[in-house]
């Protein structure tokens, strides 16, 4: 800085000083200028924090946020212009749900409704992306234009016009030592920095069309996100509601054990046995029998397990005690030969050499009975 520059640094000084702590009365500039003025500095701190405010809005994570500003720095520097997309937090899910509804596989019902449900996701995912994309080009873009360009020139015509005006203050209230020519070389300056800064102030407040513009693009981009969300999550739903209807109407499967093949001790023949508990009870042949399972027995003990039998049979679900003549009375976990079906609600079986009517709702059929 040269030495005319700093006596006039060191004169705007002394001009504030004497105006803050003594009370020097100081140009007055008019009401409608001050007036601009607040309201251009309310409007440069409404940007910086409504822009803050859009982009977390957008993406509400500062870690990636952070993450993706150093990745397009790195970008920029390295002369590359690929940039890394926000991993929006629905795109994220629809990727775990279709990772694993894949793993599970299709015969899965819920590993097929997994992949559905995940690619709706990505889908609303890349409408996001899209919602970004039009947010920044359409309001987030122009406003960081107007911050960084007119708004940045305003305060620096601003802060010109204090400088000169505190120049021309110090030199009036220095008059008699200060060359008249200089005090008037001093207002002209004032005064063009005032005009000026006026001039953009007026213009920039008169653009309030544009700002209105803004919003309502931003508005705009929000409503076509929702409505393409809803469209997705509309047809999904409508999806699974028949992925669901299908499943409930399916027939039930019934649990069926598989066969072991052991080798008998004491005969040395190859049969077919299930894993059973000692001394439980088997039908065959018609009759009832029993394989014994000792220390030896190839055949290991397995706790609810069910027997291979030739003819209709069921296991009791709960123990029934007959209310009237007829009825057959057994335990839970017995295993009753079907002899036949009286109604909806009744069997008929045996059990021990005993004969009765069993309900229906008490046991599970093993072997069902063969079609009339």
């Amino acid at each position: 800085m040269s030495v005319s520059g700093m006596k006039k640094q060191l004169h705007k000084a002394s001009q504030l000083l004497n105006e803050r702590l003594m009370g020097a009365e100081g140009t007055k500039l008019d009401e409608d200028f001050l007036k601009m003025e607040k309201t251009i500095a309310v409007i440069n701190l409404l940007l910086a924090e409504l822009l803050s405010r859009t982009t977390e809005f957008l993406q509400p994570n500062p870690a990636y946020r952070a993450k993706l500003s150093m990745l397009s720095t790195v970008s920029r520097i390295r002369g590359q212009v690929r940039t890394v997309g926000y991993p929006q937090t629905e795109g994220l899910l629809g990727d775990c749900m279709l990772f694993y509804g894949q793993e599970l596989g299709a015969a899965s019902e819920f590993g097929a409704a997994l992949v559905a449900v995940g690619g709706a996701l990505q889908q609303v995912g890349q409408a996001k992306d899209a919602l970004d994309v039009g947010i920044k080009q359409t309001f987030i873009d122009p406003l960081q234009a107007l911050r960084h360009a007119e708004l940045r020139e305003i305060k620096y015509q601003l802060k010109k016009v204090n400088g000169r005006r505190l120049d021309f203050d110090y030199k009036k209230r220095r008059r008699g030592k200060v060359a008249a020519e200089e005090i008037r070389l001093a207002w002209d300056k004032f005064i063009t920095s005032k005009d000026s800064a006026e001039r953009s102030m007026f213009i920039l407040l008169q653009r309030d069309v544009d700002r209105i513009a803004q919003l309502a693009a931003l508005v705009a981009a929000l409503l076509d996100f929702h409505r393409n969300a809803q469209h997705i999550l509309l047809g999904l739903q409508g999806d699974l509601q028949a992925r669901l209807t299908a499943a409930s109407n399916k027939p039930a499967q019934r649990f069926r054990s598989q066969k072991i093949r052991v080798r008998s001790d004491h005969s040395g023949t190859i049969g077919f046995y299930h894993q059973l508990s000692a001394a439980a009870p088997l039908c065959s042949g018609g009759n009832l029998t029993v394989v014994p399972s000792g220390p030896g027995s190839p055949v290991s003990s397995c706790a609810d397990s069910q027997p291979v039998v030739d003819q209709p049979c069921c296991r009791a679900l709960y123990s029934f005690m007959p209310n009237r003549e007829g009825e057959l009375d057994f335990s839970r976990g017995d295993i009753i030969l079907l002899t036949g079906q009286v109604d909806s609600n009744w069997y008929q079986g045996s059990l021990g050499g005993r004969s009765g009517l069993l309900p229906v709702n008490y046991v599970d059929v093993l072997v069902p009975l063969p079609s009339p």
